[in-house]
């Protein structure tokens, strides 16, 4: 949704998602039916190999059903699109292309991967990284949008915003965009979240991972336990302009009640 200055952006349940790991989800759906959740579900590597249709056609039933929306987050541990081997780069492009296909059998058109640096590895070489990753992301675009899939490249341990912008600018396939976490940036990074904001595009934005840390791990706490300005983050997205996907990372029920409650009462 495009923001023109001026506009106020009211955060309301139905626009709020929730991370939600796949097996969680499938024991919770009765829980995330009558609390009305909108989820994006998190495929790791064992719920992409041992998912099946019926439990897929359960999950589209329950979120048909209640009027929910459902987004995905793609495998991420161990993956490496921009390795220095080849056939990790390769394994990680096939990697990829399974999430698309789950989503396509979601009916979820909005997926979140990982840029995959490492800046223990890559600390001097991050242009190498850059140059390595790209035909990945060029590939994997191609994939995605054949099946009308947007990919949403998210940092990580990134210390800046060096790759996830790089990606964007230099892909020629343009169902990318950028899901900002200013968590990973406070914990990982070398600079704030508010700075690392400055480098991105504008309508680069197209979702928002939020959840709190005091700067020193990404220990997802609820939102207003740690030191994050959410409300000032968010502020700065919107002057980008463009209304991004806002999705929390609870890690328990009862913190995403918290984060709901935090969430509806703020002034954007």
């Amino acid at each position: 949704m495009v923001y023109n200055s001026g506009d106020m952006m009211k955060l309301t349940r139905e626009k709020i998602y929730f991370h939600a790991p796949y097996r969680m989800l499938l024991s919770s759906l009765g829980w995330i039916a009558d609390k009305g959740i909108n989820c994006e579900i998190y495929a790791d590597g064992a719920a992409l190999d041992s998912y099946s249709d019926e439990e897929i056609g359960i999950i589209n039933g329950v979120f048909r059903e209640g009027g929910l929306k459902k987004i995905v987050h793609g495998p991420f541990l161990d993956l490496n699109p921009g390795s220095r081997d080849r056939e990790i780069r390769e394994l990680t492009l096939e990697r990829f292309k399974r999430v698309f296909e789950f989503c396509e059998k979601l009916d979820a058109r909005h997926v979140v991967l990982h840029t995959g640096f490492d800046p223990i590895f890559y600390k001097d070489a991050s242009h190498l990284f850059l140059n390595l990753c790209l035909p990945v992301w060029e590939d994997a675009a191609k994939a995605a949008s054949a099946k009308g899939i947007t990919i949403a490249i998210e940092n990580s341990i990134d210390p800046d915003p060096e790759i996830v912008t790089g990606i964007l600018q230099e892909v020629r396939v343009k169902n990318l965009e950028a899901c900002f976490d200013a968590g990973h940036y406070y914990a990982f990074g070398k600079m704030s979240p508010f700075d690392a904001l400055k480098w991105y595009p504008d309508k680069s934005i197209g979702e928002m991972h939020l959840s709190d840390n005091k700067g020193d791990f990404d220990s997802h706490l609820p939102l207003g336990e740690g030191d994050l300005d959410f409300g000032g983050l968010i502020r700065e997205v919107l002057k980008k302009g463009r209304e991004p996907i806002i999705t929390t990372e609870p890690h328990s029920k009862e913190d995403i009640e918290r984060n709901l409650a935090y969430l509806v009462s703020m002034e954007i």
